[in-house]
């Protein structure tokens, strides 16, 4: 696993501290801390975030990695409807919401559906438990009805235009099984929505994090 032990300490060190980032209201009393990971697909989101979780818990803080891309639907019916993944319609967000809030707000376990990028469909649910930290991972973490509800801190992916579309060519080749050629008409398609949909909510990050060509990561700003 890729570790970014220096960006998790500036985490630790400057958001959860005691003291540093408020919690909301609505908090069950087993969570303190909902981090929100948003930015482009392929960026490298999910290995961060388990990463970080592992690295909380080596410092005696527990968390769980939420992984939203559960909540999408089916390919096929994306497909059926011409929706692109970035576009909110492709997640069942009223459902994210129920379970967020059971997870988040009620502070108890959730099934979270578990969604295959390789066939396109959904496996066997996994049981989340609450925790004092919860890592939302997933481009929809930072939609509008997540994002008003749920983080109490933001951190958002970006990169240069080149590298965002080559880092999702590489993943629809490698882990889709795309053709070059599929993935490359895939990646143009997916670059004009991540505009649209994505990319307009750094505006409400705390922390931006710049991902590089082999999904090096440095911190931008706060």
């Amino acid at each position: 696993m890729i570790t970014h032990s220096h960006i998790y300490r500036h985490i630790l060190e400057k958001f959860l501290s005691p003291g540093k980032t408020p919690r909301r209201v609505q908090y069950s009393n087993n969570t303190n801390f909902v981090l929100a990971v948003s930015g482009a697909a392929a960026s490298g989101k999910t290995t961060f975030c388990k990463g970080m979780v592992e690295y909380l818990g080596k410092k005696g803080l527990k968390g769980v990695h939420v992984p939203l891309d559960g909540y999408l639907l089916d390919r096929g019916t994306r497909n059926k409807q011409k929706l692109s993944g970035y576009d909110p319609e492709s997640s069942d967000i009223p459902r994210m919401i129920d379970h967020m809030k059971t997870l988040i707000y009620a502070g108890k376990s959730i099934d979270l559906p578990i969604y295959d990028h390789k066939s396109g469909d959904h496996r066997l649910s996994r049981r989340i438990e609450p925790s004092e930290v919860i890592m939302l991972d997933g481009i929809m973490s930072l939609q509008f009805e997540i994002r008003e509800r749920f983080p109490n801190l933001n951190i958002f992916f970006a990169s240069e235009d080149i590298v965002i579309r080559g880092l999702r060519l590489l993943v629809d080749m490698e882990e889709r099984g795309y053709s070059v050629f599929q993935a490359l008409a895939h990646s143009d398609e997916e670059f004009v929505f991540y505009n649209k949909w994505i990319y307009p909510q750094i505006t409400f990050a705390h922390l931006k994090i710049w991902v590089g060509e082999q999904r090096e990561l440095y911190i931008v700003s706060e």
